[in-house]
């Protein structure tokens, strides 16, 4: 069996940061990447987040597995100043990978979960020295500059095309929370019918602990429940203390878990 570096950039990953496994007979049976980013906002406790794709015949899953996780390493000792972590993405129902990352050392300690929520009844009262608007989209500038400041908050980014899609639907809402022209927090959702989806929600990390995110729920719930809309869906990060705390506080229940997110600390 042998473990290679494609010549080449993979999926847009520079060469160092994927691994390809082939047999004898260079027959390909496996392939692998990681891909580093820094998440400050969401996770300050550990910063350097790695995803890592593994896509292996069960052969050879360990070799590749060994030879992802020895790169994180190294860019993790690039990044002496930051605490990071490895993770990846599985099915809920596969058994047979959680158990194999299981028992690689990975913990699966963290999931996306799917809730719903009722419309916020609490009062929308705007935070002190603070006014609450519509987002600017009307230019493409206004347009990617919102996206900007919400994928700081984010791990799978917005972009251009998903936007237009949201403003596209029945109930869509951009809003936020502002001191002058500098957002302090931001919301963005979109639906139809009686539900709608929370596609993004972010209070700048000197804001919070300030009653922002239940204020900017309030006031949109205000828009929203004379247009017949009674639900709100929304993707959680168990291991993010925020966003589970704002689901309890607002009658939020699971419905289901999306994927799990195995991961190791480094």
């Amino acid at each position: 069996m042998k473990l290679m570096h494609p010549i080449a950039p993979y999926r847009g990953i520079p060469p160092e940061d994927c691994f390809v496994a082939a047999n004898d007979q260079m027959l390909q049976m496996g392939t692998g990447y990681v891909t580093p980013f820094f998440q400050q906002e969401l996770y300050p406790e550990a910063p350097l987040m790695i995803y890592m794709h593994l896509e292996a015949q069960p052969v050879v899953r360990s070799v590749l597995l060994g030879a992802l996780i020895a790169r994180a390493e190294q860019i993790r000792a690039n990044n002496p100043q930051a605490k990071g972590r490895l993770y990846t993405q599985i099915a809920p129902d596969d058994w047979d990978l959680a158990n194999f990352y299981t028992r690689s050392g990975f913990k699966a300690d963290d999931s996306e979960d799917l809730y719903h929520l009722p419309l916020p009844s609490w009062p929308a009262r705007p935070p002190v020295f603070c006014e609450y608007a519509s987002v600017p989209l009307k230019t493409p500038d206004e347009a990617q500059a919102f996206l900007n400041r919400s994928n700081a908050y984010r791990i799978a980014p917005l972009d251009a095309g998903l936007l237009t899609q949201c403003m596209q639907m029945e109930h869509f809402l951009a809003v936020g929370f502002y001191r002058g022209a500098h957002p302090v927090s931001e919301m963005l959702l979109t639906g139809e019918g009686q539900s709608v989806t929370l596609v993004s929600l972010y209070v700048r990390s000197d804001y919070r602990r300030q009653g922002f995110a239940k204020a900017i729920l309030g006031a949109a719930a205000d828009i929203l429940r004379p247009r017949g809309v009674t639900q709100i869906s929304a993707r959680v990060f168990s291991r993010n203390a925020a966003q589970i705390g704002l689901m309890h506080a607002a009658g939020g229940k699971k419905v289901r878990t999306l994927s799990i997110l195995p991961g190791i600390s480094l």
